[in-house]
């Protein structure tokens, strides 16, 4: 299951159709950001073992560089505000996770959308 919490505004939950077997699995998820400016959509797919397992739309992201100080970035647990409404936190995974990978493309932004996102920086200052 993966899901993106637009600030708390709308939810959208992408379901894998398959369940995880038993045993060691190579879990992704690709995250195909539409551009042509910020805040756009994005198509996001849910990958097992190099398999596709589900896939799903986001009509909008969230693109304001402003996030309250105490959130996080966890990996097995969630010790912020849970990102999903079906679990409390920390919500500790209690298995073994092997390896994490965060591959990230550079972003095509207008001059524009650079300039938002300065004001933004600017404004948490």
């Amino acid at each position: 299951m993966y899901e993106y919490n637009l600030v708390g505004v709308k939810r959208t939950k992408i379901a894998s159709t398959k369940s995880l077997a038993p045993g060691k699995n190579v879990v992704y998820v690709e995250f195909r950001y539409d551009g042509g400016g910020l805040g756009k959509g994005a198509t996001v797919s849910l990958f097992v073992n190099d398999k596709k397992v589900g896939q799903g739309r986001l009509n909008a992201t969230q693109w304001v560089g402003k996030y309250s100080a105490d959130e996080t970035f966890d990996v097995g647990q969630d010790t912020g505000t849970p990102v999903s409404e079906a679990y409390r936190g920390p919500n500790r995974f209690t298995g073994k996770i092997e390896k994490v990978v965060i591959d990230t493309q550079p972003a095509k932004l207008t001059a524009a959308d650079r300039q938002k996102l300065r004001a933004a920086a600017l404004a948490v200052e």
